[in-house]
């Protein structure tokens, strides 16, 4: 049986299906993480508008924050520099960013649950709201990051790796907007 199908043209249908299939999930999956966040920050807003946050003995400085975050802002510009030209330097400089954001976030959650005396349930709302947004978004980021690892172990073997790149990105700017979201509802003042 012939086909007026020249060679090559379903498997092309077919690997454009699973890429449709594989940003549909990632929309799901980024939004259901968003909800969940949004939950949180909601609910911590609620609490700082009603003049209970946070306690004056608690008020964490924001400099350390504020450069964490600047490292998820250089990795966006890495990604994007990635995508453009995918290589292990660049590569390795988005995964080196956001490895150190993630260092410097439980560095610094570490110094407010030891030295500030931060402890759920102990320190009520203001330390259940910090480590539960943190712990989203750095789960979320962490995500993020091992689809990056996919797209570096491509480039390793020389193969293209801008599939995984572009789906990394959109993940990676969801996990900057939930910080900056994080970093408005906890550390401004």
């Amino acid at each position: 049986m012939s086909t007026n199908d020249p060679a090559g043209t379903l498997a092309s249908t077919s690997l454009q299906r699973d890429e449709a299939n594989l940003w549909f999930g990632i929309v799901i999956a980024h939004g259901a993480a968003a909800m969940l966040f949004c939950a949180m920050a909601f609910s911590a807003g609620f609490y700082r508008l009603r003049g209970f946050w946070p306690p004056v003995s608690a008020r964490p400085g924001a400099l350390v924050p504020a450069l964490a975050g600047g490292l998820l802002v250089i990795g966006v510009v890495l990604l994007y520099v990635a995508l453009r030209r995918p290589g292990r330097l660049t590569l390795a400089g988005v995964l080196g960013t956001g490895a150190g954001f993630l260092a410097t976030q439980a560095a610094w959650l570490h110094v407010l649950f030891w030295y500030r005396d931060l402890r759920v349930p102990d320190s009520g709302v203001f330390a259940s709201a910090l480590y539960g947004l943190s712990a989203v978004q750095a789960a979320h980021l962490a995500v993020v990051l091992v689809g990056l690892l996919r797209a570096g172990l491509r480039v390793l073997r020389g193969q293209d790796a801008s599939a995984p790149l572009r789906r990394a990105l959109p993940g990676w700017w969801c996990s900057t907007v939930m910080y900056g979201v994080l970093f408005a509802v906890v550390y401004l003042p």
